[in-house]
């Protein structure tokens, strides 16, 4: 988790997709950027014919931001193979990694709450 100085809360990394970038692609590069963690999506992407399929968003959220402004969120899960965890100065001023236990944390909000321990679980699942 991210501490993010412009949101003042707990956010996990995240970002904007850059143009003729693919989705997963995005999510990777934003966790690299936040953290310096090198990531693996969790789930696969395939062909089918000639149409690719990419990896599948647990979940999508879609988020008022303002009036008349919202964010569509594709939110993954991955596990880290490789960095050294740091923080981006520009975005954030302190990064935590969370258990069960601490992703309970008031400040933690209610849909990042639910999704991290989703997270938790699937690793404990799938044995990551």
């Amino acid at each position: 988790m991210l501490w993010h100085k412009k949101l003042g809360a707990w956010l996990p990394p995240g970002g904007h997709i850059d143009p003729n970038e693919l989705p997963e692609d995005a999510a990777v590069r934003e966790v690299r950027e936040e953290t310096g963690l090198e990531v693996e999506l969790l789930g696969s992407s395939r062909q089918l014919g000639n149409v690719a399929i990419l990896i599948q968003p647990i979940c999508i959220l879609l988020e008022d931001i303002e009036p008349h402004h919202q964010h569509i969120d594709l939110i993954y899960f991955a596990r880290v193979k490789g960095g050294q965890a740091s923080i981006n100065p520009r975005e954030s001023t302190q990064l935590k990694w969370c258990d069960h236990i601490a992703l309970g944390e008031p400040a933690i909000a209610e849909d990042i709450r639910i999704l991290g321990r989703r997270a938790l679980a699937s690793i404990t699942t799938i044995g990551i």
